[in-house]
């Protein structure tokens, strides 16, 4: 019945391998599998010796790294991970201040094998769930909870945060940055993953990820793999400044660089740009390289363009409708109002006016702070009515005709927030389609103002050559009493 069972593994070449794929296929995949584990092999060779070059004077045991050697290469942010990645290589090994060649092998064999054994990465929990869940224990060093009530435990399930962000900034080629308000979004994310419990197991923690944020471990694995694959230390990765994300790591936006690396780890893929197909190569490792790489997301937030900021622009329906109306394509729009309240509006779709629910499958409402969290998801949860005199005037956000969670009256003077009015601070509204479709979004804002020129300047042809005893306009004011002739008054 073909390959029914999972895929084997890089370093599974034995029979009982060969026997799960038959002709062809069978000998093609065994054939695949061993030119991986060969370049795996050597990749990580390649990495243990430039280890062995920045040893000290204490690492006095040829072919042996010892612990501080392997750490020290992980600096900043990045130290504590390597604390974990040495730990998982030692375990159960009655030496845990060295470890040798062949521990450091089978560590990277094996968390690349969890990497690349699953075809489905849209679901990064099915593709590293052991990982994970050894990360998670290790790192909150308890074997299946968080505990609430343990400030060591919040504490290290805020620098699990923290290190995921560090490692997304690192894969990505993005030098590092982070401000208070990055320091309160993390926060608020801890606070999520608690709730109101006073413990948190594990099986509640997938269901957390998988509603808030389903790809919170995708640039660690993005990172883990340019590591073990690249023969990189992590001081070795390049990053530059990109220009297009310069702002948000500037503080210069509402959206700052720890925000907007959340946000992508929950919105769907419609939100980033689409990456460039990459053809097939003869080297295993470029293209498990871009199977992974079409998990990445923040990078590709770069295509991003800010559409209407109320700092910038001002606060008011008009400027607001000016600045997003005919972007036909996904947008991010994010509110923040009275009581340290941050929501973003991700919308499929471009906003319209329209006195019916409008918006698609990947709709999302999203709080950022005081808690994040997804609030909801799904189609039609966006209406912006200017015209209906049945239906309040302004832009109602959330599912349903009753209790919307978010209401923003035409005056844009505040913002109703479950139907409680609250002081409205800052708005932006972020486009996601690139460059294209921005451009097409100026070029019909042009041709509107010509054709209203044009309008306007037919209109004023029409009154000057017209024969004033014909006019329109004459026979209005004769009608109303007023002599037009000079003779007659």
């Amino acid at each position: 019945m073909g390959n029914s069972q999972a895929p084997s593994t890089p370093d599974e070449d034995g029979p009982s391998s060969s026997n799960s794929a038959g002709g062809i296929g069978g000998i093609q995949n065994r054939s695949s599998r061993r030119a991986s584990n060969k370049a795996y092999c050597a990749s990580l060779s390649k990495l243990f010796e430039k280890l062995e070059l920045t040893a000290d004077g204490g690492n006095t045991h040829p072919g042996e790294l010892s612990r501080n050697t392997f750490e020290d290469v992980f600096h900043g942010p990045l130290h504590k991970f390597g604390s974990l990645m040495y730990s998982m290589m030692v375990n159960g090994h009655s030496n845990k201040e060295r470890i040798t060649r062949e521990q450091l092998l089978n560590l990277g064999k094996k968390l690349l094998r969890n990497l690349m054994k699953k075809n489905n990465m849209n679901i990064i929990l099915d593709c590293l769930l052991m990982e994970i869940n050894c990360l998670i224990n290790k790192m909150l060093q308890e074997p299946q909870t968080f505990d609430r009530k343990s400030n060591r435990v919040r504490r290290d399930a805020l620098e699990m945060v923290e290190i995921s962000y560090a490692l997304t900034l690192s894969a990505s080629k993005i030098p590092y940055c982070k401000d208070e308000r990055d320091d309160k979004i993390f926060e608020s994310v801890v606070t999520s993953m608690f709730g109101v419990e006073s413990e948190i197991g594990f099986d509640a923690f997938e269901s957390w990820l998988k509603w808030n944020c389903p790809h919170f471990f995708c640039g660690v694995h993005n990172w883990v793999f340019s590591i073990l694959t690249g023969s990189q230390l992590p001081s070795e990765l390049e990053v530059a400044p990109v220009p297009q994300l310069e702002g948000f790591a500037e503080g210069r936006y509402l959206v700052t660089m720890g925000m907007l690396w959340i946000l992508s780890a929950t919105i769907p893929t419609c939100f980033t740009k689409s990456p460039t197909g990459e053809t097939p190569s003869n080297n295993p490792l470029l293209n498990s390289y871009h199977l992974l790489m079409k998990l990445a997301r923040l990078s590709r937030c770069q295509s991003w363009t800010l559409l209407y900021s109320s700092s910038q622009h001002g606060m008011s329906l008009n400027r607001f409708m000016h600045h997003v109306i005919s972007y036909s394509a996904p947008t991010m729009t994010v509110l923040s109002f009275e009581g340290r309240n941050l929501y973003c509006v991700a919308a499929d779709c471009g906003w319209r006016e329209s006195s019916s629910l409008f918006g698609g499958e990947n709709c999302m409402l999203i709080q950022i702070s005081p808690v994040y969290r997804v609030i909801q998801a799904g189609e039609k949860m966006l209406m912006w009515n200017e015209f209906s005199r049945d239906l309040p005037k302004g832009i109602q956000i959330g599912k349903g005709n009753q209790n919307k969670v978010l209401f923003l009256p035409q005056e844009f003077d505040e913002i109703h927030h479950y139907g409680v009015p609250c002081a409205l601070h800052k708005i932006e509204v972020w486009g996601c389609g690139g460059a294209t479709v921005r451009e097409a979004q100026v070029k019909q804002k042009q041709w509107e103002a010509k054709d209203t020129q044009r309008q306007q300047s037919r209109k004023l042809r029409l009154d000057l050559d017209s024969n004033w005893e014909e006019n329109a306009d004459k026979k209005l004011l004769e009608w109303g009493g007023i002599k037009t002739n000079h003779s007659q008054r």
